[in-house]
């Protein structure tokens, strides 16, 4: 089925991924706008992922393990449509994702976006309409705000800027919504279409390697247009925003380093005019700590 002719291809990078196969194909499958393909990458997975995901009715493209990055190079560079939506093994879509998106797409449209619902084992955390896509490329100097199960991109604008960085596995998408911004519009479909999956195991719940991803793409990305002070002061304001968001996943996961990544932020970027939000979180963090110590919480 298709808008307008438009073909939508479908990457799932997958490694040890029999636990979330069948509930990320069955909501791929189940689309109102069914995909022209489906590939799944295995990563080099020690387990049935491969056999399971041919199963389910997946074309496989098995692999060396070699990060979520290649992975999901490997999988575009093999896709034969136009349009390519990306999908992590252990997300979710909603029924109408691919069919809302596709109907928002223009011709200079490169990249489109969904809002997202956070969920664990325990069910929904939180739900994220999408940013408008104005502010979001604008976002983009020092934090992103799309996470790439909800991204359609244009295959072509993907293959312009060379894909994902390789050995990059933390921010990898960050870096490249970054580089696409000189080649068309984005787009936000502001519906919470994709549900994003948080564990204990997940990268985005390790703040240090989380951190660890902003700081390479900082100097390799994000400042590589800049130069002198400008590039200089880019890359504390950034760094400062990166250890804020540190902390606040420390927090969300009950790790000891709040407060400290916290501190760090402000003594990176100490100017109360530049996110003052994370003076407030610093505040109220010390609080807590404080009344916890002494038995109040």
């Amino acid at each position: 089925m298709t808008i307008s002719g438009i073909r939508i291809s479908v990457v799932i990078p997958a490694y040890n991924a029999e636990r979330f196969l069948p509930r990320c194909l069955k909501s791929v499958f189940a689309q109102t706008l069914k995909p022209y393909e489906v590939i799944v990458v295995d990563d080099g997975s020690t387990d049935n992922t491969a056999a399971l995901a041919e199963q389910l009715g997946a074309r496989v493209i098995r692999r060396q393990n070699g990060g979520i990055a290649d992975a999901r190079n490997a999988g575009i560079q093999i896709a034969s449509c136009e349009w390519i939506a990306m999908l992590d093994v252990d997300d979710l879509w909603a029924p109408e994702k691919l069919e809302r998106q596709a109907a928002c797409i223009q011709s200079d449209t490169v990249l489109l976006y969904t809002g997202i619902r956070i969920f664990d084992d325990s069910g929904v955390r939180s739900v994220h309409p999408a940013i408008d896509a104005i502010s979001a490329r604008k976002m983009l100097r020092y934090c992103n705000s799309i996470t790439p199960s909800s991204v359609m991109v244009r295959r072509d604008a993907f293959m312009q800027v060379g894909g994902f960085r390789k050995g990059i596995n933390a921010c990898e998408d960050w870096g490249l919504w970054f580089r696409m911004r000189p080649l068309g519009q984005f787009v936000a479909v502001p519906d919470a279409l994709t549900d994003y999956y948080v564990h204990p195991h997940s990268l985005s719940s390790d703040p240090e390697k989380m951190l660890q991803g902003a700081e390479t793409i900082i100097n390799m990305t994000l400042t590589a247009d800049l130069r002198g002070l400008n590039r200089w002061a880019w890359k504390h304001r950034i760094l400062a925003v990166q250890l804020h968001s540190a902390g606040l996943i420390a927090r969300d996961n009950g790790l000891s380093s709040e407060l400290r990544y916290l501190f760090r932020s402000l003594c990176e970027w100490p100017s109360p005019f530049w996110q003052p939000w994370r003076f407030a979180t610093f505040v109220i963090s010390a609080r807590n700590q404080l009344r916890r110590r002494r038995g109040l919480l």
